[in-house]
């Protein structure tokens, strides 16, 4: 396995919370685009209706976040069917964080919803477990930083678990994405291009 060299492009943030984000965009001064897909309707037309507000995620929450559903901004699960929103890279990128909103726990704490998300065609990522109790006026915002790794598909549900109310479900909220790394060898190659052209302009002036 080659090492790997931080490049100096910014982090960004995928935020679902913000109401003009939309359904597709780029990364990286449009060097990758991306676009969602789902079972059934996109929606994050619900206003952000939690408190307190979270903070250090770099997402707005102005809304919701994304569910499918004309009348629904959550990705549901019932015990025969369940919905899910995909977003798919048109090349693979380095995923840090996962946001959901809307994850709640019931009252006693015997049961609770968990987001999941998936990548490149099933293989797990994370799960995210409510730590907001449903009927408190809470977000139900759960999310998680870690090492990063290489997506071109993320698909995110919700398990069948519930907080005691309705069905299962949730809200994407947003994805971390890491500056796009270099690798070691890519660097000694150009290092080795530069001292060639260099060894170039020397033979010229000589």
């Amino acid at each position: 396995m080659l090492a790997a060299a931080a490049s100096a492009a910014n982090a960004y943030v995928i935020d679902f919370t913000k109401a003009s984000t939309g359904h597709s965009g780029s990364l990286f001064q449009g060097a990758v685009t991306w676009h969602l897909s789902s079972s059934g309707i996109l929606n994050n037309s619900q206003s952000f209706d939690g408190s307190p507000t979270p903070t250090g995620t770099g997402l707005s929450f102005e809304t919701d976040g994304y569910g499918v559903g004309r009348n629904d901004d959550e990705i549901s699960t019932w015990p025969n069917r369940y919905e899910w929103i995909d977003i798919t890279f048109s090349a693979p990128v380095l995923i840090d964080a996962i946001y959901f909103l809307d994850l709640f726990r019931s009252a006693d704490g015997s049961s609770l919803e968990v987001g999941k998300a998936s990548i490149n065609g099933g293989n797990p990522l994370i799960t995210l477990a409510a730590t907001d109790t449903a009927g408190t006026g809470t977000s139900g915002f759960v999310g998680a930083t870690f090492g990063p790794v290489y997506a071109s598909v993320i698909r995110f549900t919700v398990l069948a678990s519930n907080d005691g109310y309705g069905v299962a479900d949730g809200a994407l909220a947003g994805i971390g994405i890491a500056p796009v790394p270099v690798p070691a060898a890519g660097v000694m190659l150009l290092g080795g291009l530069a001292g060639l052209a260099a060894l170039r302009r020397r033979r010229k002036s000589a």
